[in-house]
């Protein structure tokens, strides 16, 4: 059965589909098959090397069905596509960014039902707007990322000075987000996602920094004109939508109390992420390279996001079980395990002074 009841839920997939590609593109070393130097972190058992070998297939069948779903979007190359790309993320949860997450949600959303989903999508990017500017009331992002974004452009390093306007940023991505709730046509606002974006897109290009999430911005931004431009019929969500709303929606509220992942409560550029350093005496052969280039406290210490970033082109899923995977994976390098450990830093977001540390040594993570 063919999506499009009306010539914008064709394009408003065939957006998202081309966002995802292009991030996957992106994040080369995330996906393609065979072995590589950041080991694959599945749902179930130990970190790998590399996926299985019936991996490649898999891929190849996702590919294809994105190629297609492309071409001509129909509602069960959209449940295929959605199905094997959440196969992929349990088979390395390092597959499961908040891009992802957004891209599988709004997938689920169109193949649920074309003539709601316009206004489903509209929420969906309301959550984003709203939690995204939400989780930058924390002086880790005015004080710090607000600063280093500022930064990027000599003309506007002044800026970074005044916090407050870090926590404004904060505000008014909040209220981007509320224009989205009311369904009504407001083509000119659509104007503002797209300078938004743009900004960011900039100081990325500018920064030489985090190309991945740039066609998901672009995608936002265009997703977000679209709908606002839109005088299609706008019905209320049906129940499978309205189920993907609610984990976009509300469950990033669990996130603070520690019963749902930090990537998928849209943390973008918050800063508050907790961060895992490997501690090891002499150097891991597992990390190659990486190791001499980016570790520090004289070659003893390797922030682990530092080598994702090298080899995926993303960080690592953030939780306590795939630190334990990677720390188990780690200790394997080195048979003294008194002098290996996995040091975990994790902060408040709203009290820069109540920072802890948890130190798992590689006994404790046998």
């Amino acid at each position: 059965m063919k999506i499009g009841v009306n010539a914008t839920a064709d394009w408003l997939v065939r957006i998202v589909l081309i966002g995802l590609a292009a991030c996957m593109l992106f994040s080369g070393g995330l996906w393609r098959p065979g072995e590589r130097n950041f080991p694959a972190l599945p749902v179930w058992g130990e970190a790998r090397e590399g996926d299985t070998w019936w991996y490649v297939w898999v891929f190849g069948l996702f590919c294809a069905l994105l190629v297609a779903s492309v071409s001509r979007p129909r509602e069960m190359y959209l449940w295929l596509l959605a199905g094997l790309l959440l196969f992929l993320c349990v088979l390395d949860l390092n597959r499961l960014q908040p891009w992802t997450w957004f891209f599988l949600l709004a997938i689920g959303i169109v193949a649920a039902g074309a003539t709601s989903s316009l206004m489903a999508l509209r929420w969906l990017l309301a959550a984003v707007y709203i939690w995204g500017g939400a989780n930058k009331l924390t002086p880790y992002f005015a004080e710090e990322n607000f600063r280093w974004f500022c930064e990027v452009f000599e003309s506007t390093a002044f800026l970074g000075n005044y916090p407050t306007l870090g926590y404004a940023v904060a505000v008014f991505e909040m209220i981007l987000g509320l224009l989205l709730v009311f369904p009504r046509r407001n083509a000119w606002l659509g104007w503002i996602f797209i300078v938004f974006h743009g900004l960011i897109i900039l100081s990325l290009l500018a920064a030489r920094w985090n190309y991945v999430v740039i066609p998901w911005n672009a995608a936002m931004a265009l997703l977000a004109f679209f709908l606002l431009a839109s005088d299609g019929e706008k019905k209320r969500p049906n129940l499978t939508q309205a189920f993907l709303l609610l984990l976009a929606g509300f469950m990033p509220l669990a996130y603070y109390f520690n019963a749902w992942p930090y990537q998928l409560s849209w943390q973008l550029y918050t800063n508050t992420q907790p961060e895992a350093v490997f501690f090891s005496e002499k150097p891991c052969e597992k990390t190659g390279e990486v190791w001499q280039k980016k570790s520090f406290d004289e070659g003893r210490r390797l922030l682990v996001d530092d080598w994702s970033i090298q080899e995926l082109g993303v960080p690592m899923f953030y939780s306590d079980h795939t630190f334990r995977q990677i720390g188990r994976y780690l200790c394997t390098c080195s048979p003294d395990f008194l002098q290996t450990r996995l040091i975990i830093l994790y902060v408040d977001p709203w009290n820069k002074n109540a920072e802890q540390t948890t130190i798992y040594s590689c006994e404790e993570m046998k």
